[in-house]
């Protein structure tokens, strides 16, 4: 192991470059302010391997963004140590990284690998409405590396109405949920619309509906955010989802828009977020086997796959690479409306006997089938604008086969370009486990990924609190002749873990992990912090 050399805030050690005077290296230096509040300010750390000189600021102080000659050539990848949340970007990057932290330890966060030739480094505290938070830099440390090799086998889905809900302020905020994915193992961005489907931003849309909401219809502290946060981007006259195509073309991402199939409703206490083409058409809802209205909008209506294709048209302007079906989001979406019972008539000679006949082969067929005649249309719609149909399914498939979505059929007839597998809300985590009916389906051509949700209540493919989970089940599925692994709300369940996820597709990676050989240590025991020394008798909690 190589010994450290140290000169002038810069510490070498295993040829690692550690930059432990912050001050000395803002560009036209920095003014301190007098307290915490009212701007950044140094302060002095002792850590167990080395002593540096940080820089720290308040939630609601005036600080702005801070510019770092790091004098840097060549391939490295920046790990920030700082908590408890900041924002980062290089010289010429149209948007930004928000790096989280742990307040509770010092600990370095890994940046995306970048030639820093000639590039200086910026640091910005989050700022924003409902939003603001402190910001302590510890120190800064550079490895050396390779330009990164992805192996293109990991998909994200970001929820499109969470990234509102947590707020934003201007449409630069909405790089953040973009900029992890760069230079990674993830090839692709799936991308929600404002929480369901026919909302937009569009001011000549016209099948669409504005997602903004008003504030007596808010229920919840973020549905207030979502609705202050879009007010914002059209103010600024953003579109977001141009943004995102922006955004998912300048970090060398596919993206694919994704639709939640059955959102046209919002149950209460968020009644005020069903869509007004449901409430215009009580008669395009579904209905049980007891004739009862049922509050799904059908897909056996024309008129209810003519708006829905409408308004795929209009995302295919975008010139995204695809549309995706989330049929997780959800089922049924067609029951035993009259379309179905004629449809059945023609086909046996008799009507069907309801309620005990619901579910019969023959009823089923008709359900499975007509629904993949709307699949089969939206199929030609993508192919005409040179996009390709991906779709999420449950992994729980004799569950969606009696709510009326055959999986199986749905990749035998080859319009999917991609199906991805898990994710169903009341999906047992067990079957996370079960790759074989996931295989099979690979056989009818189409790329096939496994995985899902952090979530229990979404079939928790990915426990959030257990990594070695998630590596066996990561190999399992790469073992399995599987194209890759994805991700539900990928943001929100990685948090912290960015640099293993963003390369969970290696499995020699995934070898080093779970032997605990990478990434290495990176959090730090704090020995001396400004005026206080940890010792035998620790003054922490004096106050």
């Amino acid at each position: 192991m190589a010994g450290p050399r140290e000169s002038s805030g810069i510490r070498i050690l295993n040829g690692e470059i550690w930059f432990t005077d912050l001050p000395s290296r803002v560009v036209g230096g920095v003014t301190f302010a007098p307290g915490p509040g009212a701007g950044w300010f140094p302060f002095h750390i002792e850590l167990e391997h080395l002593s540096c000189t940080g820089l720290a600021t308040g939630a609601f102080s005036p600080a702005g963004e801070l510019i770092l000659e790091l004098g840097l050539k060549g391939w490295h990848r920046l790990h920030i140590a700082q908590n408890p949340a900041i924002r980062v970007w290089l010289d010429g990057e149209s948007g930004y990284c928000e790096i989280p932290g742990d307040e509770r330890s010092v600990r370095d966060h890994p940046l995306p690998a970048a030639d820093l030739t000639n590039r200086r480094l910026h640091l910005a505290p989050v700022r924003g409405e409902g939003q603001c938070r402190e910001a302590r830099l510890f120190y800064i440390r550079a490895e050396p590396c390779a330009p990164p090799v992805s192996r293109r086998n990991l998909i994200a889905t970001n929820d499109g109405h969470g990234v509102f809900f947590r707020g934003l302020d201007s449409p630069c905020d909405l790089w953040r949920h973009v900029y992890p994915y760069r230079d990674s193992d993830f090839f692709r961005l799936i991308w929600g619309l404002y929480g369901g489907c026919l909302l937009t931003m569009r001011a000549d849309t016209k099948v669409g509906e504005s997602p903004l909401r008003s504030d007596e219809g808010s229920f919840r502290a973020g549905d207030w955010q979502f609705n202050r946060s879009l007010r914002k981007m059209k103010e600024a006259g953003a579109d977001p989802l141009a943004v995102i195509r922006t955004a998912t073309r300048e970090y060398g991402l596919e993206l694919h828009f994704y639709l939640r199939m059955a959102a046209f409703y919002g149950p209460f206490p968020k009644v005020d977020w069903t869509t007004r083409f449901f409430r215009e058409h009580p008669e395009w809802h579904c209905r049980d086997e007891e004739g009862r209205r049922v509050n799904f909008l059908s897909y056996a209506w024309p008129g209810v796959q003519e708006r829905v294709l409408a308004f795929m048209e209009e995302l295919l302007d975008y010139e995204p690479e695809g549309i995706c079906l989330a049929f997780n989001r959800g089922l049924p979406m067609i029951l035993f409306e009259e379309p179905v019972l004629e449809r059945y008539r023609r086909r046996l000679g008799h009507a069907p006997r309801l309620p005990e006949e619901s579910n019969t082969p023959e009823m089923m067929a008709v359900r499975h089938g007509m629904l993949m005649e709307f699949v089969e249309k939206a199929a030609r719609l993508v192919e005409r604008r040179n996009a390709t149909l991906s779709c999420i399914v449950p992994r729980d498939f004799d569950r969606a086969r009696a709510l009326g979505l055959d999986v199986e059929e749905l990749a035998r007839c080859g319009v999917m370009e991609s199906v991805l597998v898990g994710a169903g809300h009341g999906d047992d985590p067990a079957f996370a486990d079960d790759l074989e009916p996931v295989r099979a389906l690979k056989r009818w051509g189409g790329r096939v990924y496994a995985g899902g949700s952090f979530v229990r209540a979404h079939g928790a493919a990915w426990p959030a609190d257990d990594m070695s989970v998630r590596i066996r089940r990561m190999k399992a599925i790469l073992a399995a002749g599987l194209d890759g692994a994805w991700f539900w709300d990928a943001e929100v369940g990685i948090g912290c873990e960015w640099e293993i996820h963003r390369r969970f597709g290696d499995w020699e990676l995934l070898d080093r992990i779970a032997a605990g050989e990478w990434p290495s240590k990176t959090t730090h025991e704090t020995r001396a912090i400004h005026d206080l020394v940890v010792g035998r008798y620790n003054p922490w909690h004096a106050y």
